[in-house]
């Protein structure tokens, strides 16, 4: 086996809280980092003793951080600032770095003088039920992941994005979702984000009133469906389709609530 061509490192950064069903998956596809920092928001199930075992493929690159949640934009400045080395891989602890995408990363970094650009948004291939998912809003899906830190800093404390100096390039190989998301994790993460969304939305002078409250569901299931063609995807590109209607109407219906106060 011939040697890996020499790289510059990299290290992993991964946000955590309360999710060992994935994180065995997350981490060991980033054992080929030369560091994962992984900071997490006082989780109470086995997170960190997984993170922490010290007979797995990572054990020896992992550094564990706890600090009480401050919201994304905070909690990913802290990973990025604990890093060790200036090139910065961002995967959520639901995420698998596809083998492809490890193979070109490295290809990047071997490159001489370093990759081409100093940041790259990397395509998310998502899935719903065990079905990978390739049309409608959720696709294509491309996030600020790969990067230089020198001079980024982040923005929003949901959907939050780091900001670069120069436009960043496009990696294809995937990032691959979590294969099981399913409706109650939808749900779920539909009710927190959608509180935080309309309060800052209300900060920012935005209103809403019957008719948007009334139209806005079924406006974002017929964009999604027809528009976006989420009908491609079958079955499942319906049901997404209806709960993305759902979580506009619910957005505005917190709007409502929080205008009123």
């Amino acid at each position: 086996m011939s040697a890996e061509k020499p790289r510059l490192p990299v290290t992993a950064a991964i946000l955590t809280q309360n999710n060992e069903k994935h994180l065995a998956r997350c981490l060991e596809s980033l054992s080929w980092c030369d560091e994962i920092v992984v900071v997490d928001a006082q989780s109470t199930d086995r997170t960190r003793a997984l993170a922490e075992n010290p007979q797995a493929p990572w054990a020896g690159k992992l550094r564990f951080l706890v600090n009480p949640w401050p919201g994304f934009r905070v909690q990913r400045e802290l990973a990025m600032k604990e890093a060790r080395h200036d090139w910065i891989l961002v995967v959520d602890s639901d995420e698998r770095c596809s083998p492809e995408l490890q193979t070109l990363l490295k290809e990047l970094l071997s490159t001489a003088g370093g990759p081409p650009l100093r940041a790259y948004k990397v395509r998310r291939q998502e899935y719903f039920l065990g079905k990978a998912i390739h049309h409608g809003v959720w696709n294509p899906s491309y996030q600020d992941r790969f990067f230089h830190r020198a001079g980024v800093r982040y923005q929003n404390d949901i959907h939050e994005y780091p900001v670069f100096a120069q436009p960043p390039g496009r990696i294809h190989e995937p990032l691959d979702h979590d294969p099981d998301f399913a409706p109650e994790k939808f749900l779920e993460k539909m009710n927190k984000y959608t509180s935080i969304e309309a309060r800052d939305r209300v900060r920012a002078g935005q209103r809403t009133h019957a008719l948007r409250i009334v139209t806005a569901g079924p406006a974002m299931f017929l964009k999604n469906y027809f528009y976006y063609g989420a009908w491609k995807d079958g079955f499942h590109g319906l049901v997404i389709s209806v709960l993305e209607g759902l979580s506009r109407a619910v957005r505005h219906v917190k709007i409502w609530q929080y205008q009123r106060e």
